[in-house]
């Protein structure tokens, strides 16, 4: 299960209802130039706050009280969350990646009332099979709060509040029992942290970084299937670089000087800030990507052990990818990507595209997000574009799709 940001807000073409389904305007294949009542646990506003120099409590005992969880009983067979609306009205949504049904609500948070914190960013993982969320939730420059959500059942609990400069995105284990993120402080704070994810985090530091290096802390990315291993990216003025690190082996730390890991077990990849685990050990899919500062765009498969990469697939023009994942079969891989230059109108497209970097055009289009396949590969989703009322959920092989209100759980989509 992929992260979540809520940095993307939905906006529409078409002026549907909620439970229609949509046809989508599709790029011809050619040759190769993503109401049950809310309920809240009863130790819901108990905060589990660790000691050490790493996340440490606030002055006011963080609240749940302005997050809303909707049980979900019965877990979706496919389950794949996204956020919709933005800063402190944001909503995660669920989502079943194996049926042609509109998202539910499952979180949603209320704006804070006047004098209100700033609040940044809202940002989650999910577990692989939806029983965990973890939010985090920035309330200011220097106090983010991590929230358990629990689906199923509408639990929710505060994990821990940290009162770091940085912000960043959990990661959540497959299996749901950990979650990774970076934190900004001192020498003895600053690099990527893994927490339970369960009840009480006890945070660890796997990564140490130098909080006065550019590009530090590093960034979690994504965990291996079996939580052995997790993906951190580092990036400076020459780009991204991905690495891994053997979690058991305990704590390494990042030289940003030379680009290598000292004590543990970790090592780097190459370019690149996307990671796809799919193919295991053996056959990891990287994306990398230019930037206006500098870097390259292009897709490899490398292995744990490393070793020269393998390319698969080089834009042949100014390209930001975005993203990159195999299909379950481990055959083909899409691509999502856009123009480096120029403008807000750039539109996106998705590429599929074979081991041997030949492929054919999914979609292009000013109002697709970034897709993302179900369990057993028959079909690649994407949100799409409409009003701002309204949003999509598209099916881009068979051209049709979903819709949703942006606003509210049920019709009128006001």
């Amino acid at each position: 299960m992929r992260r979540g940001v809520a940095f993307f807000v939905v906006v529409l073409t078409l002026t549907v209802t909620a439970s229609a389904c949509l046809p989508l305007a599709r790029v011809p294949a050619t040759s190769a130039p993503e109401s049950p009542t809310p309920t809240l646990s009863a130790a819901a506003s108990a905060s589990l706050i660790p000691a050490g120099p790493s996340p440490t409590p606030s002055p006011t005992a963080p609240s749940v009280s302005d997050i809303h969880v909707t049980a979900v009983p019965v877990m979706p067979a496919d389950p794949h969350f996204f956020s919709v609306g933005g800063q402190d009205s944001t909503r995660i949504l669920l989502f079943d990646s194996s049926a042609m049904r509109p998202p539910v609500e499952v979180v949603r948070f209320d704006p804070v009332p006047a004098p209100s914190p700033d609040v940044r960013t809202i940002a989650f993982g999910a577990s692989a099979d939806g029983r965990v969320l973890v939010v985090a939730r920035r309330f200011s420059e220097q106090r983010t709060v991590h929230y358990l959500v629990r689906p199923q059942t509408g639990e929710v609990l505060v994990l821990l509040t940290d009162l770091a400069r940085s912000f960043s995105t959990p990661v959540v284990t497959p299996d749901g029992t950990r979650y990774a993120y970076a934190r900004l402080g001192d020498a003895n704070g600053t690099g990527v942290w893994i927490a339970d994810a369960r009840a009480g985090p006890d945070p660890k530091r796997i990564v140490a970084s130098d909080p006065q290096i550019v590009g530090s802390p590093p960034q979690p990315v994504e965990w291996s299937a079996d939580g052995a291993w997790l993906a951190v990216s580092t990036s400076d003025t020459g780009g991204s670089r991905i690495g891994i690190v053997k979690v058991q082996a305990g704590e390494t730390t990042f030289d940003m000087s030379n680009g290598q890991f000292a004590r543990g077990d970790a090592r780097l990849l190459g370019p690149g800030d996307i990671i796809d685990w799919r193919g295991g050990e053996q056959n990891i899919l990287v994306a990398s990507s230019r930037s206006a500062f500098g870097g390259r765009s292009f897709v490899y498969t490398t292995t744990v052990a490393g070793g020269q990469p393998r390319e698969v697939y080089v834009p042949t023009a100014d390209t930001v990818i975005r993203d990159a994942q195999w299909h379950p079969s481990l055959d083909r891989f899409f691509v999502y990507e856009h123009p480096l230059c120029c403008g807000a109108n750039r539109p996106a497209t998705i590429w599929m595209r074979k081991a041997d970097g030949t492929g054919t055009k999914v979609i292009e289009s000013l109002f697709i997000g970034a897709p993302w396949w179900s369990k057993d590969g028959t079909r690649l989703w994407a949100l799409s574009g409409g009003d701002d009322s309204v949003g999509g959920v598209a099916e881009l092989i068979s051209g049709t799709g979903v819709m949703f209100c942006l606003r509210s759980p049920t019709p009128p989509c006001a």
